[in-house]
């Protein structure tokens, strides 16, 4: 791979792994909590975007950070109200995290940043329920994706799907964590639920895959990264 976008760079351990594993690659990563990418240096291989990625360019939206757990920082105003980390689970106490009030934050779309660096590789998006909102800022097909999803918020996945589909892509796989293990032969399971570079055993079309077998919105456990290409 050449050109990595990390939508969601938060500390950017992602980034870290992509460079372990593609030497010489060029990552351009995307963060909204400005604190997290603070004093960092933009290099040859490397760019850091302070902004919110989103469906519109050079506007304003709320984003919430949550100053104790930064991997949960969203712009989701829905995410921060039906997530396991309000609702809880048999895992999670309810309302385990708590969001400070909203700044504003610049947007960018991913087709501004193909259009600005060129046409990636690889396109990572983990922005904790915001990620439908996101994609939609693709237009045509592009490099590969992965995509963070909770199963809270599954019909944002069936909204991801269609809009991803319309623009060509026809290939889904899943890697995660499942409350009951390895739940079904097309999904791929990991303790971790999302590793970052670790990709599914196998990949299907979206009727094919069964995503509605993995997921429950009231159990608030399963999760992962889903593949698309």
């Amino acid at each position: 791979m050449k050109l990595i976008f990390d939508i969601g760079y938060n500390y950017g351990e992602f980034s870290q792994k992509c460079f372990q594993k593609h030497p010489g690659c060029k990552i351009i990563g995307v963060e909204a909590n400005s604190s997290l990418v603070y004093g960092i240096r933009n290099t040859e291989n490397f760019h850091i975007i302070n902004a919110a990625a989103s469906d519109k360019d050079d506007s304003e939206i709320d984003f919430y950070i949550e100053p104790n757990q930064s991997g949960i920082s969203t712009a989701s105003k829905d995410f921060i109200s039906n997530s396991r980390f309000t609702k809880g689970s048999k895992n999670l106490k309810p309302n385990s995290s708590k969001w400070m009030p909203p700044i504003k934050m610049n947007t960018i779309t991913i087709d501004k940043m193909i259009n600005d660096y060129g046409n990636p590789d690889f396109i990572k998006v983990d922005v904790e329920g915001y990620e439908h909102t996101v994609l939609k800022g693709l237009s045509k097909k592009s490099g590969q994706i992965c995509f963070e999803w909770h199963e809270e918020s599954e019909s944002e996945v069936y909204k991801i799907a269609e809009h991803l589909q319309s623009i060509g892509y026809d290939k889904f796989g899943i890697i995660g964590y499942f409350d009951e293990g390895d739940v079904h032969e097309n999904f791929t399971y990991s303790e971790t639920g999302d590793p970052y570079l670790e990709y599914p055993k196998e990949y299907f079309s979206w009727e094919k895959l069964g995503f509605s077998n993995l997921v429950k919105e009231s159990r608030r456990i399963n999760y992962g990264m889903m593949y698309v290409k």
